[in-house]
């Protein structure tokens, strides 16, 4: 379910970035680089600017100074192609109120206009909402609807992924899922940038930490 084939090495680069809100930096002279095959772990408390940072590494946001780059190429040079090959998961879930599971499923993963790498009903089943299928939006808890959203990380076929605090309003048993899926990506060529405050299971995956704050 997991396997992916990677043709290429892939490279986000960060180069002395610095953002400021009312004269505070937030954001101070960080540069780093993940390559195809690692994770960086960004690691502070609550305030210390990991979600800024997520956020301009994902061109949310931008820098007041600094650069990002993607295989040696600003990401505002291709944004069409660095959104492909990106899956960012917020603290919001993006679910649709008005849509049902499967329907929400559907709608995310047309977002990149790439094949999917799996069906529908086999990411339902992988996050634990099999049963759910027609269940609006609206209808479901927060934890469902993080479940939702991280069908992205079965089914689409992006090479980058920034994620914060994706553990959370997750049970034990989808923690695991979670982080055996992390490590496929990883073992498969992908990259993976996370922010988290519960320790994770990933000791044989090539990680770099970042300490802000």
């Amino acid at each position: 379910m997991f396997s992916t084939t990677v043709s290429d090495n892939y490279q986000l680069r960060a180069e002395n970035l610095i953002y400021e809100i009312n004269d505070k930096l937030i954001i101070n002279g960080i540069s780093f680089s993940v390559t195809s095959g690692e994770m960086l772990f960004i690691e502070g408390s609550n305030g210390s600017g990991k979600t800024t940072l997520l956020r301009i590494l994902s061109g949310l946001m931008q820098a007041d100074e600094g650069k990002i780059t993607w295989n040696g190429k600003n990401i505002e040079e291709d944004r069409i192609e660095f959104n492909q090959q990106l899956t960012y998961l917020g603290h919001s879930t993006g679910v649709k109120a008005e849509l049902s599971t499967l329907e929400n499923i559907n709608f995310f993963s047309s977002l990149s206009g790439l094949p999917q790498k799996e069906n529908s009903q086999s990411a339902i089943e992988w996050v634990g909402l099999k049963g759910y299928e027609n269940s609006p939006g609206r209808h479901l808890s927060y934890g469902q609807q993080r479940r939702i959203a991280l069908t992205r990380l079965l089914m689409e076929p992006s090479q980058l992924w920034i994620l914060d605090e994706p553990f959370a309003g997750l049970d034990k048993k989808m923690i695991g899922a979670l982080e055996k899926r992390f490590k496929a990506h990883v073992d498969n060529g992908g990259l993976l940038v996370l922010t988290s405050h519960q320790h994770i299971e990933l000791d044989q995956v090539n990680t770099t930490r970042l300490q802000l704050g």
